[in-house]
Order: C-alpha cells, then structure tokens, then sequence
C-alpha cells in the first residue's frame, strides 16, 4: 500500500477541505459545556491567561493602532455605544492578523445588541484563532470559545446548519468527544442531504475510520451536490486506494489532474501516481 502521508500534504497545502484542515490537526481535551472558557491550562510550563493572551496582543499592534484601539474602547464605556465601534475594533484586529481578538471584539458585540450574525463572525474568527494557536493550552480555550459562539448561533437559529456543521467538525476532529461532532454531521445530512461541506466532512471521518467504502459514498455524493468541488476526486482516489483499488485510485487522481489549474499540485499529484504505479509492479 502507497504511503497516504503525501496526499495529507498535498490536501493541507491546498486548504482543500473548507473547515477540515482541521482534520489534519491533533485532537485536544474536550472543552467544558458552559459558558465559561476553559482558560488555564499549561502553557510553557506556566497557565494559560487569557489577560496574558490580551497584553501580548496589545503589544503586537502599531503605535497608531494602538493608539486607536484605546480611543475606540474608551467609547465602550458609553452607555450609548454604537455597535460599529465593535465592528472598528475588529477590523483592526482582523488587519493586525489577530483573529482571536476579532473574535472578542464580536462576542462583546453579540452579548449587548444580539443577533446571530455577531456571534457566526466570532466563531470562524475563534476557529482561525485555533488554528493560529501556539500551544495546546491556548488551542483549547479558542476552541472552546468557538464551540460556544457557535452554539450561541444554534440557540438564535437552530436551522442554521452551516453553523452545525461547523460545531460537529470541531467536537469531532478538535475535542475528546467525536461521536457528538458526528451525531452532527449526520443531523446535518439528515435534514439536508445536499449539504456539501457535512457530507465531505463526513466522507474525511470515515476516512478516519478505515470505513473506506462509507467515504466513497459521501465523497461522490459531494461530486453530485457540486461537480466543480474536484478536490473530491483526489478524496475519492485516496479512499479507493486505501480500500486495495489503486486502478480506481488512478482514474480519480487523473480527473483531478485535467480539472485542475494548479500546476503546482498537479506536479505533485503525478509523483503520487507514479509510486501507486510503482507499487502495483
């Protein structure tokens, strides 16, 4: 059998999955189900602070951000406060590359005006926030500060499955509890089985699972939903070839190949054929 560990790379290096470079990442404690952060952990040998984690973030900003910044959260004090000083703030953290931050600055907004709109841009900020992260004590705390947000969002609109699949993925592939993250995903597909990102998310944790035919019937599903999501076709090859097929492994690696306009992974995907080709002599 081919090494899978080249295609994983060549998936991350494309941010081919819409949520699930996160499938590639190693899974962290579960976060606790209130609405508190799970914030101390270990962190260098020291607790994670989430006051740490704002002064450090102070500190990367420009003097003139900087500057703006303290003049934008003096108006929070207002009891008059327009919700566009939160929406200032966290475009100045979204410009500064600090999504962890933006994120705050829209669950503070979510918390005094409401709506599902503030919480969602907390959430994929949180999840970029994890992502970032330089530590699994710090991953934990954005992770449970997106599996919050994104609950938030389920609480006002709880037909908002784009935001379900979301919270499935994380609980699946981020925390100690995958099962309630697939019981998620298959709400999802449930009562929308053309949802393309649960149905592709889903194809990955069979995948996962060594239950290789279950990932070729949600992958070609996706290629029904979406025949431009050609990422698909390499999912498809990696499956057919982990189940002991490596012709129809080709033939998908193949369609990819003519679909795609990444010369760059192409070139990859051709070395890849060519150790399947190896391996079959």
């Amino acid at each position: 059998m081919v090494d899978g560990r080249r295609l994983r790379t060549i998936l991350v290096g494309a941010a081919i999955v819409l949520v699930g470079a996160i499938y590639f990442l190693p899974k962290l404690d579960a976060p606790k189900e209130s609405a508190a952060p799970v914030a101390d952990g270990q962190k260098g040998g020291k607790n994670f602070s989430e006051q740490d984690y704002l002064k450090s973030s102070r500190a990367k900003l420009s003097w003139e951000k900087g500057a703006l910044v303290d003049s934008l959260e003096k108006l929070l004090t207002s009891s008059q406060v327009d919700s566009s000083v939160y929406d200032s703030l966290a475009s100045i953290w979204d410009g500064s590359g600090l999504p962890g931050m933006a994120a705050r600055s829209f669950s503070q907004k979510a918390v005094k005006f409401g709506g599902e709109n503030s919480w969602i841009n907390s959430a994929y900020r949180y999840f970029d926030a994890f992502k970032a992260a330089n530590d699994s004590a710090e991953s934990a705390w954005f992770v449970s500060k997106a599996i919050e947000a994104y609950g938030k969002v389920l609480e006002i609109n709880p037909s908002n499955l784009n935001a379900k699949t979301d919270l499935g993925i994380l609980y699946a592939e981020a925390t100690d509890q995958p099962m309630k993250g697939i019981t998620l995903l298959r709400e999802v597909v449930t009562e929308n089985p053309l949802h393309e990102n649960a149905q592709m998310n889903l194809g990955f944790l069979s995948m996962k699972s060594g239950q290789y035919d279950k990932a070729i019937e949600r992958f070609n599903k996706v290629l029904q939903i979406n025949r431009s999501r050609i990422d698909a076709h390499v999912c498809l090859g990696e499956a057919y070839l982990q189940k002991g097929n490596p012709d129809s492994a080709i033939v998908n690696f193949e369609i990819f190949k003519n679909l795609s306009n990444d010369q760059e992974l192409i070139k990859q995907i051709d070395q890849y054929i060519a150790e399947i080709k190896k391996g079959k002599k």
